[in-house]
């Protein structure tokens, strides 16, 4: 007989991403996203100067701290909303073996995932994690969790071995 995995367990917070899997994250992700804020400006810098047209970095030059501050969040929520809205990891969660799910188990919904990336936006709010059960504000706002991949899926499969000795014995 076949059996089928639950779509969803029980989340508990043995399951949850530790604060060092949360921090590495954290470390990982930054360094990802100052990278892609850089590129654009690199290519156009690299551009202006082939092509002789210092404009560019006159504009850089003189940008507003403000302009420059905006760009940088708006980078963030991108790059979090992509990356965790079509994989449920960010190349941190990527490196560290986590991933994102609702509270209940499922997949994070879209909606979720943009509420968690705008959460980020909340003064100090990276270091929310650091409390005994390594869960940020941008989880509890959007009602989402990261969880340890390995420890997640043993859960799973005790669950199923569970759920299959109960069917064996029908």
């Amino acid at each position: 007989m076949q059996f089928k995995k639950p779509k969803t367990i029980p989340i508990t917070n043995d399951l949850l991403a530790t604060r060092s899997q949360r921090f590495g994250n954290y470390i990982i992700d930054m360094i990802a996203h100052n990278i892609i804020n850089v590129i654009p400006l690199l290519i156009g810098l690299i551009l202006s100067e082939f092509f002789g047209n210092y404009e560019l970095s006159y504009w850089v030059d003189s940008i507003n701290p403000l302009v420059d501050f905006l760009i940088g969040y708006i980078i963030v929520v991108l790059y979090y909303f992509t990356f965790e809205s079509l994989t449920g990891k960010s190349l941190g969660k990527m490196a560290t073996n986590t991933k994102v799910l609702m509270e209940d188990g499922s997949e994070p919904t879209t909606h979720a995932v943009f509420i968690r990336s705008i959460s980020r936006l909340i003064p100090f709010e990276q270091f929310s994690f650091l409390s005994d059960v390594p869960r940020g504000w941008h989880d509890s706002i959007a009602k989402t969790v990261v969880v340890d991949v390995k420890r997640y899926n043993q859960a799973l499969e005790s669950y199923d071995a569970i759920d299959e000795i109960g069917k064996e014995q029908e």
